[in-house]
């Protein structure tokens, strides 16, 4: 674990000293990083370093801290009047130095790349924190009663002792829901997450977020299809070359699951290095879940250098403490399992660099819930009179409860729903009562708070008109932001690697903004534009596969391995689980009844969010209890 953080606090240096060390060194508590802190009278920065991207400096200007992978770092040099005298392991803290210099607080508009960074003005009396526009690089804050506390891990602050470690159930119930929480809160009531495209500015008397880049869909272009096509080929092309560069081929390599997003990145490089690049996947025993053949499909084709491996019970035992502690809030979702092990065979084989194939799905409308969306939403093209007058009556009158006119009714309410609520009608504290799950105090602190509240702001506040982009900056936000983006890159520097994300560089990112929606999502096919752009470079078999995912059993672990079963029921049955108020025991022993007679995965990986959500618990919030005792 790794990070930068800061303290602002007026007239008080020492203390402001003693905070940054304490924050930086809980940034680190597993192993020996390079921790560094530089102080002033108002203001004081830490860097806690694992990789040669986190960097600290002390400019004639300011202090900054900074975690970057800044791309296009050459051409910034060059607008600031180039580097002199300035050591490499200061160098990108320097160059952010710079550029605040020359241009303000709206140099951050002119990074390329994956950032978070925290700089202290000693001649404006400012402090400035800010990330990247797709929240790669995370920053959370809390205000104190004289001063502002900022980290990259919001365990970090906990863990420095600062910041009550009061629970926020609206966290509670969004992980159980998503499988994260969403920001811009977290897990702890008294700090925030800094949303992504943000900056975070604090001067005396005043704190604000403001926010400098966010996604626009700008559909007004006139072209063709074979003309976005090309298009889209273009920037992807040039953005893969561009995440390779400062990198040797032979540390660098690809997670590959045999997806359409995967196997283009892997095909991309292959063209940038002119030669075979290094390709990690995983799979499992259990072919449900297995996606090897045709992760293999796509490595013989570009003839990369395929490294894999099989993923046990074991292993997913054996390494379920260390992945929970990487994360600094709770995560429930058990595809980090797979990408922790792929991450970590990459680095086995020399690779310190990965690129991932995370965002293509809700850049360019890869979701399977995009097209079940516009399956509902045929129900409209039937005449409303036919619809209300005819049809929902006869529904209604019918007494049969089963079969097709269960079905039918079903069909109908979710058709009915309004934008987000649809999509999310099938997720967990939508299908359950919360009467059911939570104790009547935990409840009464819950207040009237609803899981779709985050989602429905977002769907409100997208730049666009129209439905389907309307989901997909949703999922930009939750499904990315919040879950698949903190899953890769925390559990790649489990595995002592870092992850670039080639579809998430901003002129890619801006050009699916200006596709049409429907060369995204064509009829009932997803992806439209995309598998037309690359069909030349894929093999067929990609193409034409349909989505699997990147799984895990854990659902059948949890009932056939004697290990993970044993550890389920003690974790989620213990005295220790229910103190903590949040849920009612019947619903727990239901949960575990039903995850032993069902067949689906539904209620196992259900289970697995419970236990995720305990044992975070138990490793980071009964830890401080037991140090501060």
């Amino acid at each position: 674990m790794s990070g930068i953080c800061a303290v602002y606090r007026g007239g008080n240096p020492s203390l402001n000293a003693e905070s940054v060390r304490s924050i930086n060194a809980a940034l680190a508590p597993a192993r020996l990083e390079s921790r560094m802190e530089e102080m002033d009278d108002a203001a004081g920065i830490g860097v806690s370093a694992s990789f040669s991207t986190q960097q600290i400096y002390r400019g004639r200007r300011a202090l900054v801290a900074c975690d970057a992978e800044i791309l296009n770092e050459k051409q910034l040099w060059e607008a600031v009047g180039g580097k002199t005298g300035i050591q490499s392991q200061h160098e990108l803290a320097a160059l952010v130095e710079a550029l605040y210099s020359r241009f303000g607080r709206r140099f951050v508009e002119k990074l390329q790349g994956a950032f978070s960074f925290v700089l202290w003005d000693r001649d404006e009396r400012v402090f400035l924190a800010g990330i990247d526009g797709f929240g790669i690089k995370r920053l959370v804050y809390a205000e104190v009663d004289d001063g502002l506390l900022v980290a990259s891990r919001v365990d970090a602050l906990a863990r420095a002792g600062e910041v009550k470690t009061q629970i926020n159930p609206r966290a509670v119930v969004n992980i159980l829901n998503f499988t994260s929480n969403l920001g811009p809160e977290t897990i702890f009531s008294g700090v925030r997450r800094l949303a992504p495209g943000s900056l975070l500015l604090a001067s005396p008397g005043s704190t604000r977020v403001e926010k400098y880049w966010d996604m626009r869909y700008d559909v007004t272009d006139r072209k063709s299809e074979s003309e976005f096509g090309r298009e889209l080929e273009s920037v992807v092309e040039r953005s893969v070359a561009d995440h390779c560069s400062g990198k040797s081929f032979a540390e660098l390599g690809a997670f590959l699951s045999g997806g359409t997003d995967s196997s283009t990145v892997v095909g991309l490089m292959t063209r940038a290095a002119k030669s075979p690049t290094k390709a990690f996947s995983i799979g499992f025993e259990d072919e449900h879940f297995n996606e090897l053949d045709y992760a293999r499909v796509a490595a013989a084709k570009f003839g990369s250098e395929h490294h894999t491996f099989i993923v046990g019970p074991k292993d997913c035992f054996q390494a379920l403490s260390d992945m929970v502690r990487h994360f600094d809030e709770p995560f429930g979702n058990s595809s980090a399992l797979p990408t922790y092990f792929c991450a970590r065979l990459a680095a086995d084989n020399g690779v310190n660099t990965l690129l991932a194939g995370d965002g293509g799905d809700e850049l360019f409308g890869g979701n399977e819930r995009y097209a079940t969306d516009k399956i509902f939403a045929v129900y409209h093209s039937v005449p409303k009179f036919v619809r209300r007058g005819l049809l929902e009556p006869i529904l209604r009158s019918v007494p049969i409860q089963g079969g097709v006119f269960r079905r039918a009714r079903g069909y109908i309410r979710r058709a009915n729903m309004p934008g987000i609520e649809r999509m999310l009608s099938f997720n967990f504290l939508r299908s359950h009562p919360l009467e059911e799950i939570f104790e009547e105090g935990f409840l009464q602190e819950l207040g009237a708070y609803s899981v779709v509240d985050i989602p429905s702001e977002h769907y409100a506040s997208a730049a666009a008109r129209d439905h389907l982009n309307r989901l997909l900056y949703v999922d930009m936000k939750i499904t990315l932001a919040d879950n698949d983006l903190p899953k890769v890159t925390c559990m790649s520097e489990a595995a002592g690697i870092q992850t670039r994300f080639p579809y998430l560089d901003r002129a890619v990112a801006e050009f699916s903004g200006r596709v049409p929606p429907n060369l995204k999502v064509k009829g009932f096919e997803k992806r439209y534009l995309f598998k037309r752009a690359f069909s030349k470079l894929l093999p067929h078999e990609i193409i034409a596969k349909k989505k699997h995912g990147f799984g895990i059993p854990v659902s059948r672990w949890l009932k056939s391995d004697p290990q993970l079963r044993e550890l389920s029921h003690d974790v989620l049955r213990s005295a220790r689980s229910f103190e903590r108020g949040y849920f009612r025991r019947q619903f727990i022993e239901d949960l575990f009844r039903k995850a032993a007679a069902d067949d689906s995965t539904y209620y196992g990986d259900t289970l697995w969010t419970f236990l995720a959500l305990e044992l975070w618990h138990r490793q980071v919030l009964d830890e401080r209890a037991r140090t501060v005792g």
